[in-house]
């Protein structure tokens, strides 16, 4: 269950539209965070416990969602366009850790393929973004295990034009006047639960992949659409002067799925086979993130220079990265976890994503624990966004 019909047609649709506009958010570079770091970490201190280079796939292109993982990187960064990534020094707090860390994009690049599989094709692989929901039915062939939630809260939305349907403050209200809703073709568990539990009717599911923002815009806002909460109001009411205006969301997490999205995600195996590296590793990813969210300014120059140099299409601006932080920032969509710390995982959550993805889905999950999924045992309860 990726993610790449929504983000895909987003690409295309301001395309479609017009050439020059941005769309999602942006991610970022390791340099400027790590003076920030609170805690920084000792020179080398991953050295020999980790590999010499950590390789990290992302689940897209650069965005301001993935800022944390390109913190890490250092001054000394070399792109490959050909291959769609980035290395360089992996720093914590100005220091090098002793080791590289390699950043490789997902999207057209790997053909669209989950990270969860990625980790099986490439050894070399050690983490990458998944969604905690959409790793369980394929975990008897590609088990993985989530060890750090990137983000407390899943940006996924469905948006409408608050002008053409003033009295509609949620989803559930879009249903009284049957407003067709633009899903995409991917199928997801939220999509199923949302019906389940009567929020929307199937009725008004559109699953065509239809592009981004044309297929809103000329509409003239009659129809609602699924997408980012980080992304698009911006991309609608700035970068497309065809609309111009402000669309009106709600969060999935809002309506009772409470995804973890963007969780970096390990091999089950790894778990106990690279401990001592994640151990010290996971602790330098949540500083890291903490000073991403602090001070996303040089992260968000780099990432936007990467996605012009990787030329795949995908369209960023500066603007929209340095919107984008702050709206994480705003719906809570960046934060810390349940007990204080950030990136740890709530069992009682999990359990609800477990019981969800049995209900909602053919997959049996009457066996399947919290434990199965998630691990706070990497997790320094001491790092937390102020």
């Amino acid at each position: 269950m990726a993610s790449a019909p929504l983000r895909t047609l987003r690409v295309a649709g301001a395309l479609g539209v017009a050439g020059s506009m941005a769309l999602v958010a942006a991610c970022s570079s390791g340099s400027s965070g790590a003076e920030t770091s609170a805690t920084p970490a000792a020179e080398g201190v991953l050295s020999g416990i980790c590999p010499s280079t950590v390789v990290i796939q992302a689940d897209w292109e650069p965005e301001s969602e993935h800022g944390g993982i390109y913190e890490l990187l250092g001054d000394d960064y070399t792109v490959d366009v050909d291959n769609k990534s980035v290395t360089g020094s992996l720093v914590s707090g100005g220091e090098p850790t002793g080791v590289n860390v390699e950043i490789r994009i997902g999207g057209s690049s790997v053909g669209y393929q989950p990270v969860q599989s990625l980790l099986y094709q490439d050894p070399d692989i050690l983490m990458g973004y998944g969604r905690v929901s959409e790793t369980i039915p394929s975990l008897e062939e590609t088990p993985v295990v989530s060890v750090f939630s990137t983000l407390e809260k899943s940006p996924y939305a469905i948006y409408w034009d608050p002008a053409t349907y003033p009295d509609a403050e949620t989803i559930a209200d879009l249903k009284a006047d049957d407003v067709k809703i633009f899903m995409g073709s991917e199928a997801t568990v939220w999509q199923d639960f949302l019906v389940g539990t009567g929020v929307i009717d199937a009725s008004q599911i559109d699953p065509s992949d239809a592009p981004k923002p044309a297929t809103f815009v000329a509409a003239g806002g009659a129809v609602a659409e699924a997408g980012f909460a980080s992304a698009e109001p911006y991309l609608y009411e700035v970068e497309t002067p065809e609309w111009g205006k402000p669309v009106k969301l709600q969060l999935i997490h809002d309506t009772g799925f409470p995804e973890y999205f963007q969780s970096m995600i390990v091999r089950a195996d790894d778990v106990t086979a690279q401990s001592e590296c994640l151990s010290a590793l996971v602790p330098i990813l949540q500083q890291a993130e903490v000073d991403y969210i602090t001070d996303p300014t040089a992260t968000n120059e780099l990432m936007v220079g990467l996605v012009d140099e990787y030329a795949t299409g995908w369209i960023y601006t500066l603007d929209n990265a340095n919107w984008s932080i702050e709206e994480q920032k705003e719906l809570g969509l960046v934060g810390n976890g349940a007990d204080g710390a950030l990136g740890s995982y709530d069992e009682e959550r999990v359990q609800t994503l477990i019981d969800l993805v049995g209900e909602y889905t053919d997959y049996d999950t009457s066996s399947l624990t919290p434990a199965d999924l998630v691990t706070n045992e990497f997790i320094d309860p001491s790092i937390a966004l102020p």
